[in-house]
């Protein structure tokens, strides 16, 4: 069962053109894992939004998801943590669409 990757970031203002170019890269190799389907990344309209950034990405299920977070994880928290970015990922099933 396809799962939705909601991963919510809180990054300062002074790194967000250096956060959106890091994630152009980072999208390369993400595309490319098995089992990923699709992703959106949005930015918030409002400047004082905690959550400025948002991925939302669907995978074929939960377990191509993890193999492909173990593989980038570790890379990913260490430049997040030198620009000051916060993530936190989740996963989830849909309940129903309306």
């Amino acid at each position: 069962m396809a799962v939705t990757l909601i991963n919510v970031f809180t990054v300062p203002k002074d790194k967000e053109d250096e956060f959106v170019k890091w994630w152009e890269k980072v999208k390369a190799d993400i595309t490319k894992q098995p089992g990923f389907i699709s992703g959106k990344f949005h930015k918030s309209l409002k400047s004082e939004s905690r959550y400025n950034f948002i991925n939302v990405a669907l995978w074929d299920n939960e377990e191509v998801y993890w193999k492909a977070y173990d593989k980038s994880v570790g890379p990913m928290k260490a430049t997040l943590q030198q620009m000051g970015v916060e993530m936190t990922p989740a996963l989830f099933n849909v309940i129903f669409e309306y």
